[in-house]
């Protein structure tokens, strides 16, 4: 790849200035990079190049907007970022210094990076406790978020509009872990109009070191189970401090991720998590002998109790229990009634009331759940992906698991399923028939 005052041309292309200089990027970075674009990125798995190219092309990106006399900072966000340590700080030191012309440019110190004709300086930010002073920082050329598969929506919709400036870029580089991450969703799903982003992994990377794919080796032997998610990109399907994972791997593996019917002689439970300015979560249950069938999900938000209750109603089950959270008697400053009392009126009965239980002791009554558990694979897709991803909070600055979940989307989908654990109790087993004993063709 060609670096020029005028832009950015690819090896073998005609360059028609005088000023060149060469720089060795992976072919499918060059493509992120030709021509102009407000949204760039790159997802995929370790060993992809990425991360070292994106620190790469901020340093030229401030080059060349210093050589056009422009002054602005490079923003190189985290979703966590408690240091410099945690920073893309040495990544970016590296990359300049190993580009003469660039090192010439830059002045590299130990806990900064800055032209040295003072029009262009690094700045390092978490978003998770600075976005607000990322506001009331000068003019930003560049907002580089790095590993941002953890960004929340809330983040990304705070960020962007302050990275306002007409020939601002935001540049994004992460490992999927999740389809149902805002990441995923705001930049795969339903990327911006103007945006250049690709898939890149290690094969694509003709610099891949040898180091590396003795890694790679040892991973494809020793750890199967996360080979796709850290070297091919691929989705993570337990994530790291999961709750369930256990129980989850073992559904998995017993064929309890199915299609599973609903039975017309089998009452239906739902189990719910209201939520307050977000999410609200429903599980479908249906209770056979020792099986908890569960036969649909569902979950929504920014809509009135009125649209879950039609969306029950259309569903066509036979209702047995309505499982609730102890806060739904909680009265709105609103309408002075409680939700118990607005569901009781639009015909949602009879209800049940989950009985107030530390977290702790919900978590455990799901884990015991579970091996009974069959999921529907496809009408429960959202809520098995979730259920896979709940996990631990992490502390960064202390380096260990707190002994809470973390609040993300995964939360009222977890919480749904923990009411059904703790606030339903069978009244019947004799009804329908026992999977386990179809598993050839469930019908």
């Amino acid at each position: 790849m060609w670096v020029s005052g005028r832009g950015l041309l690819p090896c073998g292309r005609a360059a028609r200035v005088t000023d060149t200089a060469e720089i060795r990027l992976p072919p499918k970075i060059v493509e992120v990079f030709e021509g102009e674009a407000r949204y760039r990125g790159a997802y995929g798995g370790r060993g992809s190049g990425k991360t070292r190219s994106f620190a790469l092309m901020t340093a030229v990106a401030g080059y060349r907007h210093g050589m056009a006399g422009n002054s602005g900072q490079i923003l190189c966000a985290r979703e966590h970022l408690n240091s410099l340590d945690e920073s893309s700080l040495e990544e970016i030191k590296s990359a300049i210094k190993a580009v003469p012309w660039l090192l010439s440019y830059y002045e590299v110190g130990e806990k900064f990076v800055r032209s040295k004709d003072g029009r262009i300086n690094y700045v390092f930010a978490g978003l998770r406790r600075n976005l607000d002073s990322i506001k009331s920082k000068a003019r930003i050329i560049i907002a580089w978020v790095d590993e941002a598969e953890g960004v929340s929506d809330a983040a990304w919709q705070k960020l962007i509009p302050t990275v306002r400036e007409d020939d601002s870029e935001i540049w994004v580089t992460w490992n999927p872990e999740t389809k149902h991450s805002a990441t995923h969703r705001r930049f795969r799903v339903n990327p911006p109009q103007d945006s250049k982003i690709c898939e890149i992994n290690w094969q694509d990377n003709p610099y891949f070191p040898k180091v590396l794919d003795n890694e790679r080796k040892e991973d494809f032997k020793l750890r199967p189970d996360d080979y796709g998610h850290v070297w091919d990109g691929e989705m993570k399907i337990h994530a790291d401090g999961a709750y369930y994972a256990v129980e989850m791997r073992e559904a998995k593996a017993e064929g309890r991720l199915t299609n599973v019917p609903y039975d017309r002689a089998v009452g239906v439970v739902t189990a719910w998590d209201l939520g307050v300015g977000d999410s609200t979560s429903i599980w479908f249950a249906q209770f056979v002998g020792a099986e908890v069938r569960l036969i649909d999900y569902y979950e929504s938000s920014g809509v009135g109790l009125d649209h879950y209750v039609a969306l029950l109603n259309s569903k066509g089950y036979v209702y047995e229990s309505h499982v609730l959270p102890h806060d739904v008697r909680v009265r709105e400053l609103g309408s002075g009634k409680s939700r118990l009392e607005t569901l009781g009126a639009l015909g949602v009965r009879p209800i049940t009331i989950a009985p107030q239980l530390m977290v702790d002791d919900g978590i455990q009554s799901v884990r015991s759940m579970l091996p009974r558990c069959w999921f529907d694979e496809e009408k429960c897709e959202r809520g098995i992906d979730a259920i896979r991803q709940y996990r631990r909070d992490y502390d960064d600055k202390g380096m260990t698991w707190r002994g809470r979940p973390l609040h993300d989307w995964t939360s009222h989908c977890a919480d749904a399923l923990r009411y059904l654990a703790v606030g339903y109790k069978p009244t019947s087993s004799s009804w329908g028939e026992p999977l386990r004993r179809n598993l050839q063709g469930i019908v």
